[in-house]
């Protein structure tokens, strides 16, 4: 898949000859269906691991604002394609965690992809904030909202609400599954409060430093 992604990108750039609009089209179309397989075969490979007690994390310090950054700037082209506007509040200047930094990206990025996939104007909300050696994130979106009788099958794996949200919103239903078992391995929590048509808000804590029993 990512020889199919990189070649399709190369095409795209156009330095093997020009392309005509409709070539340009059909290629975009295989990017993209290779980046949503790929997307597929990872997120089955980590909900694999997780159910057989193989999911590895390591531990070690890094600057969170910065990976909180490029997890933003990564997913503002696709927010911004939409009308929507990402903001942050943060209480501190500089945070330094104590985790595993790609599988904490890993949970930033899966919990904006899904606010945005799920809003269709607006704002976009990031809190952080720290306390009693907890790091504390809130994201915050105005979009179409959960009920509450489907609140409690969001963390279950390979599971998409209802009402026309796998028609018309693309998912595999193990995001917010991997989200969940990722936030519980770091030694953290993770919940959501919504109302329908009125937003989501998702916050997950994190321990500054790892827990001595992990």
């Amino acid at each position: 898949m990512n020889s199919i992604i990189g070649f399709t990108g190369i095409l795209l750039k156009e330095l093997a000859g020009p392309l005509n609009d409709e070539q340009k089209k059909q290629i975009k179309m295989v990017k993209t269906s290779g980046e949503h397989l790929l997307g597929l075969i990872n997120d089955v490979l980590d909900i694999s691991k997780i159910e057989a007690g193989k999911l590895r994390v390591s531990y070690y310090p890094f600057n969170y604002l910065e990976s909180l950054e490029r997890i933003i700037d990564f997913l503002l082209p696709q927010a911004s394609a939409k009308g929507l506007i990402i903001t942050t509040e943060i209480t501190e200047m500089t945070i330094t965690l104590v985790s595993d930094e790609r599988r904490v990206e890993q949970i930033l990025l899966n919990l904006l992809s899904n606010a945005i996939k799920f809003s269709t104007d607006g704002k976009i909300l990031i809190k952080v904030d720290v306390k009693e050696d907890f790091l504390i994130t809130q994201v915050i979106d105005q979009g179409i909202g959960i009920s509450e009788a489907d609140i409690i099958k969001l963390f279950m794996p390979f599971i998409q609400l209802q009402g026309g949200l796998s028609r018309v919103h693309e998912g595999t239903g193990l995001g917010l599954a991997i989200c969940k078992n990722l936030v519980e391995k770091l030694g953290g929590t993770i919940h959501v409060h919504s109302q329908i048509g009125k937003g989501s808000n998702f916050t997950f804590n994190l321990p500054l430093e790892p827990p001595e029993n992990l």
